[in-house]
């Protein structure tokens, strides 16, 4: 384990802001720059490809190098699907609950009504939540694996940084059609961010810091939460409507980063 140090505490926290950032860039592209949903889509599957490849031969890879044993890294990646499944329920739950407070609005002709766009209503929050969700644990395990290698791992960060860039923009777009002003969302983002950076010091000072059991835990926790919310929002919201780019999007994605570890030595 490498000695952690103020320089490395500083390079985790750039690693982090870096990481964290998409979210917002996301948000600015959706508010400022008219992006079509097929857009979005194929991005949103770009990065699915670069998460499954990234998951398969990096993180939990990483995570089984710590201890070189099974177990820890099963019972990481168990936790961490486990607990992003529940807490996506429970958000769609509290989505429903409240979306089914809204009703139907009268034309202005008074004869014929139109029913209010209910998902948008919460969709936009929930997305937010979730992108925080995954982006603690991302940029935990980012700073667990600067401080273990001794070196910044280049295909997670791009991994990362690619998959934030869709939640950003689909999660702004959703809020923004719901009334809300450019500007609480653009607080909300930048509270993302800060988030997220900490976390990068977080797993850097002081998970990293713990025995190897607990490291390899926390990493492959965040593979499981990655994988989880890959099969429950990322990739279906990606592949919603169907379009050959989005297939060759996926592709991609997953080629550039098989050839970012391969080249890093992984």
């Amino acid at each position: 384990m490498e000695i952690l140090t103020s320089h490395g505490l500083f390079e985790s926290l750039v690693l982090g802001f870096i990481a964290s950032s998409p979210l917002l860039i996301g948000c600015l592209l959706s508010l400022f720059v008219k992006l079509s949903q097929n857009v979005i889509t194929t991005i949103m599957a770009f990065g699915s490809g670069v998460l499954i490849a990234t998951l398969t031969f990096s993180i939990l890879v990483e995570a089984f190098s710590v201890t070189h044993t099974l177990p820890a890294t099963a019972i990481g990646l168990i936790l961490g699907g486990v607990s992003y499944s529940i807490a996506n329920s429970i958000l769609e739950r509290k989505s429903k609950s409240k979306s089914s407070k809204i009703g139907y609005t009268n034309k202005s002709d008074g004869n014929d009504k139109i029913a209010i766009d209910k998902k948008n209503s919460t969709s936009g929050k929930s997305l937010f939540i979730g992108s925080i969700m995954d982006n603690i644990p991302e940029n935990a395990a980012l700073g667990i694996t600067l401080a273990a290698g001794g070196a910044i791992n280049i295909a997670f960060l791009v991994a990362i940084f690619v998959s934030n860039l869709p939640e950003g923009l689909a999660s702004t777009s959703d809020m923004r059609s719901t009334g809300l002003s450019r500007k609480y969302i653009l607080k909300l983002w930048s509270v993302a961010i800060v988030i997220g950076t900490i976390a990068t010091a977080i797993g850097y000072a002081i998970l990293s810091n713990t025995s190897p059991t607990i490291i390899s835990i926390s990493i492959a926790f965040a593979a499981g939460a990655i994988l989880v919310m890959l099969g429950e929002s990322m990739i279906p919201e990606a592949f919603k409507k169907e379009g050959f780019e989005k297939g060759i999007a996926l592709l991609a994605g997953f080629l550039v980063a098989v050839i970012l570890t391969k080249a890093q030595g992984g």
